[in-house]
């Protein structure tokens, strides 16, 4: 009889389970989307703006992890501990890798996604045998997928190959390297295997004050906004994001960038009520509180006006960066007054401090 073998047994034919999948994307809208479109495999949201904050050159999770806690506990205001606990459980996560039978990565192609995406393939290149990783490069915002476009994307993934592995190693060498040198050379060149990289360190550079009026590409576009008069925070959030091609900036990093503008020594802009981290909360979920009590409402509803100073800068007679001691980090360059590194925009250039 078909399907029994010389000893009389029936062979019994069965169903082979698939092995478990990990997916890592870029935070929770994604997962979101990727539930709904049925797409299996425990969900690991990487969930880092690391466009903002020192980023240590370190092979090792925990003392990235470290680093970039701290800076997230004193920028909004949230205990050590708790941001701590959540990057510790993030990591936990993805070291446990070899449990899973293959590794899918979903990333979108503008810089907040492009840098976490560096982060997860430097640390695979130094996972030894890694297989069953692959990749899936999206040309559009995951969180905001059909259904059918997200399994449409899912087919269409490869392989990590090791040029993309060596070239990401090299591009997050680059980003947390102490000067930005390394990184406008790569960002100078083109990257065929990860073909949104070039365009978002290209974009990473135009955060380096500017040559004369020492202002970000993100607070240019602020006090552009406010040349024709006040205009509430909500409103500015919504069009100074609206202009980035890719578009990468989520309201807490532009809160910040308002922060730096508003309670410089020399401010230039003037209208909020309070800082950022006032509000106390990573999520920085709108709530509303009792009266006084700092809200992410009450700051998204502030109305904000330029200064003089805010003005002069937008004409290159005001150089914030250093008239206001601007120090902030680039991954792993420390800008600051003595170390003060700048972009040209107009010609892409790097300016070394003098």
């Amino acid at each position: 009889m078909a399907g029994e073998p010389f000893g009389g047994e029936r062979v019994v034919e069965r169903e082979e389970m698939p092995m478990p999948k990990l997916i890592v994307t870029n935070g929770d809208a994604a997962t979101d989307r990727l539930k709904a479109a049925g797409i299996a495999g425990h969900l690991l949201p990487w969930q880092d703006m690391l466009h903002d904050g020192p980023v240590p050159a370190s092979t090792l999770l925990d003392e990235v992890s470290d680093a970039r806690a701290e800076f997230l506990a004193e920028a909004l205001g949230r205990p050590f501990d708790d941001v701590r606990a959540d990057f510790a459980h993030r990591d936990a996560q993805i070291d446990v890798h070899g449990a899973y039978n293959e590794v899918e990565l979903w990333f979108e192609h503008d810089l907040f996604d492009q840098l976490q995406l560096i982060q997860v393939l430097h640390y695979f290149s130094h996972e030894p045998d890694r297989m069953g990783l692959f990749l899936i490069q999206a040309s559009h915002y995951l969180g905001m997928m059909e259904k059918d476009a997200m399994r449409a994307l899912e087919t269409a993934r490869t392989p990590v190959s090791a040029v993309q592995l060596e070239t990401a190693h090299s591009a997050w060498e680059a980003f947390t390297a102490p000067t930005p040198m390394r990184l406008a050379a790569l960002a100078a060149e083109d990257h065929p295997s990860l073909p949104y990289l070039a365009p978002a360190l290209r974009r990473l550079l135009a955060e380096l004050p500017a040559p004369r009026s020492g202002l970000s590409l993100t607070e240019e576009r602020i006090l552009s906004l406010l040349t024709d008069g006040p205009a509430r925070v909500a409103k500015v959030f919504g069009a100074v994001h609206s202009m980035d091609e890719a578009q990468f900036l989520a309201d807490l990093p532009f809160f910040l960038r308002l922060d730096g503008l508003a309670f410089a020594h020399e401010p230039l802009i003037e209208g909020l009520p309070y800082r950022t981290c006032d509000c106390g909360t990573l999520s920085f979920a709108p709530e509303d509180g009792s009266a006084g009590e700092p809200t992410y409402r009450a700051y998204a509803s502030a109305e904000i006006s330029l200064t003089k100073a805010g003005a002069a800068a937008l004409k290159g007679r005001f150089d914030h960066a250093c008239a206001n001691a601007v120090e902030r980090f680039i991954g792993g360059t420390h800008v600051m007054a003595g170390a003060m590194w700048r972009y040209d925009r107009a010609t892409r250039e790097l300016i070394a401090p003098n």
